[in-house]
């Protein structure tokens, strides 16, 4: 490949990243807002347990999304240039 094409898929491939690490981000917000408004709309009616489902749930949830867009962006990088993704 030459370093035009190279530079160009560089380029591309930095866009991509971009995209998975708001994605991520945006995840992460989302998912937030939404334990914070089921559990501050429960109040002290939610058991200090129940609490820890929750956050334990946000964690497992954001976690595997993360490792999921990660693989997703290992398998572009690593076959970007075999099936010229970016032409």
């Amino acid at each position: 490949m030459d370093g035009v094409n190279e530079a160009k898929y560089k380029g591309a491939f930095a866009k991509d990243t971009y995209l998975i690490v708001g994605a991520i981000a945006l995840l992460i917000v989302v998912q937030g807002y939404v334990v914070f408004t089921i559990l501050s709309a429960a109040g002290s009616a939610v058991s200090p347990a129940i609490r820890g489902i929750y956050v334990v749930f946000f964690v497992l949830v954001v976690g595997i999304e993360t490792l999921g867009y990660w693989q997703v962006r290992h398998s572009i990088k690593q076959h970007m240039f075999d099936f010229k993704y970016y032409d």
